[in-house]
């Protein structure tokens, strides 16, 4: 067995990684880790790649967030403010007003 190396490291949406392993899917066979990464994706994942890196990049441009930032939350899509600040308790290490934190969720439910 070979030892491969990363050529390049990027930090991705849930919905991106899904789009990549599908069309991984297409050329290659997937082995076990890859298709049960594919079946857990598809049960978690609520928008397409396209739509997810939108919210990752306004929440970038908006609020200043780190890109892992941005993306964690598009991953875990938090469904009320209480859950919001609570991951933003996680994440940051700075307050969000009211109108901050309602503003976040409109993107992120968009």
């Amino acid at each position: 067995m070979s030892v491969k190396r990363i050529r390049r490291s990027e930090d991705i949406t849930n919905a991106k990684a899904l789009e990549v392993l599908r069309s991984f899917s297409q050329s290659f066979e997937l082995n076990d880790v890859q298709r049960k990464t594919i079946d857990f994706l598809e049960k978690v994942v609520t928008a397409p790649a396209d739509s997810a890196e939108a919210k990752v990049n306004e929440l970038i441009s908006r609020f200043g967030f780190a890109r892992i930032t941005a993306i964690q939350l598009v991953n875990l899509m938090p469904e009320d403010v209480d859950e919001l600040r609570y991951l933003l308790q996680m994440l940051e290490r700075r307050e969000f007003s009211d109108d901050e934190i309602k503003e976040m969720l409109k993107i992120l439910r968009s």
